[in-house]
């Protein structure tokens, strides 16, 4: 199925008598103008003048192109369930698996998604596939407490058999943990101060292994450049936790540390952080899923603020956020999956900006 034909399966509540502008056309205008770099509802406006006809060559806009407030209107009676449905379809016909998948899930504030309080910015949690760059699913959150529960959703509606799942010390928490074992998935957390007894205890046991001299570095993995040196050594241990500590986290099967050695300008730090995994402690790839969970901060998030500007969007306007986000990330999407020209994703959105023909080749291959 094509990215239209997966929108027309988009619910919306408009009645009848106010759908004088049929909802797939104005997906895909949102959609194409954003792929042209329009930020807010102006530039989809004035997206969807310039390009009419263009636009007609693939849907009748029967009425015209829209106004501004009538595309915000249309865009807030999406049913969100069912654009994120659309995309998870959409998505899931595309990726492609080498080995387990690795799938992150990470909180971003939409910084510019507010009027007058800006701890009232909407707050998305995304569950992103780090080895194909595929953004997998979204969803927002009342505040950074909230993401636990949110996540916990995500994780209920996502199939996860077989992926390694990578979070940040927030979701260290048994239920969520005992979540992705029920969902037949694997995971990789860090250990922060948020769980102080289990972080004492991770550290205390690798502290006796350091001690003894009898670590053995499992990756070790050294950059240069711009001034800067970092030397990553991974050491990773079955976990040996106290009697109660182990019948509280029954999933954990091994311990990581990382040790980081920083020398910046001549001036060296040395960083260890701590993980626990339901993987086997001989799992040679922990380092790497570490590694990966990071990506969704470079690919996804600087790639939304960079290239999409997404923290300088002003729209404000109810569910209307939320949608337009999930817009972007579609559009992301279809520029990661397109194999022409430039791999750059800011190169390959202002080609669409400008040619005709590549828009509607990444739009319909």
């Amino acid at each position: 199925m094509t990215l239209i034909e997966h929108l027309t399966l988009v619910e919306e509540t408009r009645s009848d008598i106010n759908q004088k502008h049929d909802l797939v056309d104005v997906m895909f205008l949102v959609i194409s103008a954003i792929m042209a770099g329009a930020e807010g509802w102006q530039d989809i406006e004035t997206y969807g003048d310039a390009k009419a006809d263009w636009l007609r060559r693939y849907r009748p806009f029967t009425h015209g192109i829209p106004r501004r407030h009538t595309i915000a209107r249309i865009l807030r009676c999406i049913v969100i369930e069912s654009l994120l449905e659309a995309l998870l379809n959409w998505v899931n016909e595309h990726r492609t698996h080498h080995g387990k998948p690795i799938i992150a899930f990470d909180g971003k504030v939409l910084r510019g998604s507010y009027r007058n309080n800006a701890a009232q910015a909407v707050q998305l949690v995304t569950a992103y596939d780090t080895e194909n760059g595929l953004v997998l699913s979204q969803k927002a959150t009342p505040s950074k407490k909230g993401e636990i529960a949110t996540v916990r959703q995500m994780l209920d509606m996502l199939n996860l058999n077989g992926a390694v799942v990578t979070l940040d010390a927030l979701h260290c928490q048994r239920e969520t943990l005992e979540k992705i074992q029920d969902k037949k998935a694997h995971v990789v957390v860090q250990v922060k101060h948020n769980q102080p007894t289990l972080r004492k205890a991770v550290q205390s046991q690798f502290q006796a292994v350091f001690d003894a001299r009898k670590e053995k570095v499992v990756v070790e993995h050294k950059e240069t450049g711009h001034g800067r040196k970092e030397e990553r050594y991974v050491f990773q241990l079955k976990a040996k936790l106290p009697a109660e500590l182990a019948e509280k986290w029954p999933t954990i099967r091994s311990i990581i540390a990382v040790e980081r050695h920083r020398t910046i300008d001549g001036k060296g730090t040395v960083d260890t952080s701590y993980y626990v995994s339901s993987m086997s402690p001989k799992h040679k790839l922990l380092g790497h899923y570490i590694r990966q969970h990071w990506r969704i901060e470079n690919s996804q998030h600087y790639v939304l603020d960079v290239v999409f500007n997404e923290d300088a969007s002003r729209i404000a306007t109810g569910d209307a956020v939320e949608n337009m986000a999930l817009f972007r990330r579609f559009v992301m999407n279809i520029l990661k999956q397109s194999e022409c020209g430039s791999p750059s994703q800011r190169n390959k959105l202002k080609r669409a900006s400008w040619n005709d023909d590549y828009r509607a080749q990444l739009f319909f291959g």
